[in-house]
Order: structure tokens, then sequence, then C-alpha cells
């Protein structure tokens, strides 16, 4: 490449300096990008910018960045981390990547809640070249969110609510929770246990009041003893929470159970599987989730939720057009959900079903309880 010009470059002096025709630099650098490869495009503008061209009547300050492709930074919730990032929060990156992929944009992954301290937000967001938005999986903590809104880039929050603060893209918790209770009840079942995670977070308590409200209007409640809540919500807190409503019943064992998510139907299928209890027939489980958790292991989970990948496609075109609008109300988008219904849930059991199963619960370990499905 030629030293840099003095003077103000024209366009046929870049496209004789780099090789190109004149023609294809003059619709590059009028903006065009459809039809012109990544490599091209960057090499004229990096040229161009670098040896003064700026077209007349605009500052150069304005095109500087023109060469260098949009990017969008997402930030995980605490605990997560790349390592150990849940199913839900991948299958909702797949479709953020995707439509923002479509557009031309870069996705990269600036830091979890967890390891990034509020002070270097900042820092670590001047490090990212040509960042224009941020997308927040999960919810964090309020500080957490206002020292990322003070970076006066669109946010947007994905399976969290934080209205008048930035967008967010929601599923139905509610329509879930109907869906599934009403697939239950039709299939004769009147006793219903709750398994929850992530007790302090508020998609764990919209879930669980998304359950009550439905029962309710079947004239329905959910017993105190049959309702665990655990901190975590990963298959071993579904694990214990199986073995607590398990332990608390007495004798009389609820026969449907709704869970915050797969992961913890999974735990909690694990624990009753232990100990000789057959899912789907003698008791049913259920998960508000849609990720492939519900699918890629037989017997497969009964699930009600939004599609996290259009979650995370909704996310990407919110960004993308807070990007190309310089103000712009704020978007809280909560998404329809779907029901699938798969094996884990079947009609109640029988009287004599129930005790079959209540004897192979107590061959298992569990003698000193008398349970009964009812």
């Amino acid at each position: 490449m030629s030293k840099r010009i003095s003077k103000r470059i024209s366009q046929m002096t870049i496209a004789k300096e780099l090789g190109y025709s004149q023609a294809l630099v003059s619709m590059v650098l009028n903006g065009r990008e459809k039809g012109i490869s990544e490599a091209a495009y960057k090499r004229i503008w990096d040229f161009a910018i670098t040896n003064g061209y700026s077209p007349r009547g605009m500052n150069i300050e304005s095109v500087r960045g023109a060469g260098e492709s949009t990017t969008i930074a997402y930030i995980l919730r605490s605990p997560l981390k790349l390592a150990t990032k849940s199913k839900y929060f991948n299958h909702i990156h797949q479709g953020l990547y995707d439509h923002l992929d479509s557009q031309g944009l870069k996705l990269v992954f600036l830091g979890s809640e967890v390891d990034i301290e509020i002070e270097q937000i900042p820092n670590k967001a001047a490090q990212t070249n040509n960042l224009k938005g941020i997308a927040i999986m999960g919810e964090v903590q309020s500080e957490f969110l206002d020292a990322v809104r003070n970076l006066d880039l669109p946010v947007v929050c994905i399976s969290a609510r934080a209205t008048g603060k930035c967008h967010s893209v929601l599923s139905n918790e509610q329509e879930s929770a109907s869906k599934l209770v009403n697939h239950l009840h039709e299939l004769g079942h009147r006793k219903f246990a709750w398994l929850g995670g992530n007790k302090f977070m508020g998609s764990q308590k919209d879930r669980f009041e998304g359950t009550v409200d439905a029962l309710k209007l079947h004239k329905l409640d959910i017993e105190p003893q049959y309702i665990a809540r655990l901190k975590g919500a990963d298959r071993m807190e579904g694990f214990q929470a199986a073995k607590q409503i398990v332990e608390s019943s007495g004798n009389n064992l609820p026969t449907a159970w709704i869970c915050l998510n797969s992961l913890m139907a999974r735990g909690a299928m694990n624990y009753l599987f232990q100990n000789g209890i057959k899912i789907g027939s003698d008791v049913s489980i259920a998960a508000i989730d849609m990720t492939d958790v519900c699918t890629e292991e037989k017997p497969g989970i009964t699930s009600a939720s939004a599609v996290p990948e259009n979650m995370g496609t909704e996310a990407g075109r919110i960004l993308t057009t807070s990007i190309n609008e310089s103000a712009g109300s704020l978007m809280d988008v909560t998404l329809p959900t779907k029901l699938r219904i798969l094996e884990s849930t079947g009609p109640v059991a029988s009287e004599l079903a129930g005790a079959k199963a209540l004897t192979k619960l107590s061959k298992f370990g569990n003698n000193d309880k008398k349970l009964r499905t009812v």
C-alpha cells in the first residue's frame, strides 16, 4: 500500500491505489454494502479514512467508524458464566446472534454480573470496538443495571423486567402456567405441587403466582407442604425439591407437579425414578420451559413457554431499531407461549394404580412413609 497522501484523496485515487474499480469504490463510499464482500468494504473504508477522505459536506468524524462492524455486547446475570450458561440462555443467545448476524452486526460477550465490578463497566465497554448496544440475559441487581444504563447505549433485558429503565423481552409467564394447569386439570389432576428455584428472582415469583392464579380458576390451590422453593434452579435442586415434597406429603402424594424449568423437572424425575415411581402414570410432571432439555431425553417433558430463540430475536430487533433511531420509547415486549405435550404427563392415576405406586415407593427406601396418590 502506498504512503499516506497529503492532499484530499479522490475516489479515483483510492481505486488505483487498492486495485479496485472506481465503480466499486464509489458504491462503498456512498454507503452500499449489499453484494460487496466484507473484506473489500472494510479495506476501502480503512484506506479512505486513513488518507483523509471525506465526502463533500461531511465531517470525517461522522464516518470514522464506517469501516468497522457495529457491535452488540451481552451480559449474563449472576451466577452464570460462559462455562455455566444455562440451556435457556443458550437458546436466547442463538436467536439474538442469528438476528444480529443477518443485519451485519457482531455479538460479543462483555462478561458476567458475577465477574464485572460496577466501576469496571465503563472500561469494559470502552474496550469493545464500535459498541452500540447491550443485551442483559436475566435479572441483575438494580445498581448493576443503572451502571450499564449510564453508558448511554440502548439496553434490553431478556427474561427480566425493568420497566422505565430499559427495554425488556419476556415470556408470558401467566399464560404458560395457565396452559399447564388447564392441561393437567383436563387429565383429572386435582392435587398439585410446585417445584421452584431461583427463589429471589422475579421470574420465579411470576411463574408461581401464575400457577396459583390458574388453579384458583378451577377452585383449587397448592397446599403448603407441596411447595418447594430453592435458591438454585438446576437438576440437583429439582432432585432436592422432589425429595422435600415426598417427605412432607404424609399420606397424600400430589399427582401433578409443575416445575420452574425443565432442568428442575429432570432432577425431580430422577428422584422419582430412583424411588420406583412412573412418570406420566403415577405422577405427572410439567415445566415452564421450551428448551431442548424437554426433548433430549425420554420421557419428554410436557412444557409451556415462549420459544427462547424468538425472545433473542426480538431483543435483537429492539436493539437494531434503537440504534437506527436516535430516540424512542422504551418497550416491554411479552411474547406469546405454546404448549408442548409429551410423555411426562398423563391421566391421573386410579386409586388402585396409586396404591401400587406407593408400594413400590416403600420398597425403594421410603417405608417410613405411607403415601398414596389422590
